[in-house]
């Protein structure tokens, strides 16, 4: 659990979206916490889906704060959300297979995935924002 330590360094600046971005690793954070104690059962799994759900959510509303922006980088910001939610739905999908991994395994992954997309793709248009002074007049 020690590497998805949250860097409040990697905030993109823009207060809605950070918010989004601590709930998200929250949601992974107290996934993980319950798992080191317990096995996975139906609450697991729904707080699984929720972190899923979660993601939709937050890479809508991130998009759309970008397309208002003028933001040059949207449309490849874009595809790589789309890459990340089909690769968590085939991850959904194997959960009910003979070859499911173990729930916290994949949770890790998860939360390792989301991370380093944070770290970097969305450090590229918070270096932008910045640049543009768009990111502190949106808190």
């Amino acid at each position: 659990m020690d590497e998805l330590k949250w860097d409040c360094a990697q905030l993109v600046g823009v207060a809605h979206l950070d918010q989004q971005h601590r709930l998200h690793h929250k949601l992974v954070m107290d996934l993980l916490r319950t798992l080191e104690t317990q096995p996975s059962d139906a609450r697991t799994e729904a707080a699984f889906i929720d972190i899923f759900e979660n993601a939709v959510i937050h890479f809508r509303a991130e998009e759309d704060y970008l397309e208002a922006q003028g933001y040059p980088g949207l449309v490849p910001h874009r595809f790589e959300h789309e890459l990340l939610l089909d690769w968590f739905r085939d991850q959904m999908v194997q959960r009910d297979g003979p070859h499911a991994r173990p729930l916290i395994q994949l949770v890790k992954e998860i939360g390792t995935t989301f991370q380093q997309h944070h770290a970097t793709v969305d450090q590229d248009y918070a270096t932008w924002l910045q640049a543009r002074g768009k990111a502190a007049a949106s808190q």
